[in-house]
């Protein structure tokens, strides 16, 4: 088989390969389960993170009022 026949065969192998590419993502039951702890730091950042800057706009609200 000559190289160039060689290359575009090995090249055009993944790309007829049939069904999704494989991503290294694995589905089922997790290897360790998360506490109650890891999930309470979990929401507790989530919602600092979405709510802080809110509440700290709201809370100097008056100090916007006055720049203008």
């Amino acid at each position: 088989m000559p190289p160039a026949a060689f290359l575009a065969r090995s090249l055009l192998r993944s790309a007829a390969r049939p069904g999704p590419a494989p991503r290294g993502l694995k589905s089922g039951p997790p290897q360790s389960p998360v506490g109650v702890g890891e999930s309470a730091v979990g929401l507790i950042a989530m919602f600092v993170s979405f709510f802080g800057p809110a509440g700290w706009v709201l809370g100097n609200l008056d100090n916007y009022k006055k720049r203008e």
